[in-house]
């Protein structure tokens, strides 16, 4: 702190030239631009595709084949059902997960906010291509 304030405001002369004032000017523009540069250049960076794993792929087949089952179309977004545990049961024997292997992912992606957004877009490719 003391060295910033040095760099600033000089404490051996109470009054400051013009010159001196300039160069007092030049160095904060000179910090506040490379703050800025840096705060500019994190925000900037691109953010690499979350990968996948084949578990994850699994699920989301899973909840785009759900989400079918449902009803869930653009058509009809008022009239939902709710598919009975025998339909659900043989979803998951279809798609290769348990019951339990679902509720640990979906644990995770309740923890894992952006895990969670790369599911839904893979459910939403996984819907766009069977309408397709």
């Amino acid at each position: 702190m003391i060295y910033v304030r040095a760099l600033f405001f000089p404490a051996d002369q109470e009054r400051l030239n013009f010159v001196q004032m300039k160069l007092m000017i030049r160095r904060y523009v000179a910090c506040m631009a490379t703050v800025m540069a840096c705060v500019v250049a994190q925000g900037c960076t691109p953010k690499a595709p979350y990968e996948l794993s084949q578990a994850d792929k699994r699920f989301a087949a899973f909840y785009a084949d759900y989400m079918l089952l449902s009803g869930i179309t653009e058509s009809a977004r008022d009239s939902v059902a709710v598919p009975g545990m025998q339909k659900i049961d043989s979803l998951l024997e279809v798609h290769t997960l348990t019951m339990k292997e679902f509720n640990e992912r979906a644990e995770k992606y309740r923890q894992e906010p952006k895990h969670w957004r790369a599911i839904l877009l893979e459910v939403k490719n996984n819907l766009k291509d069977r309408d397709e």
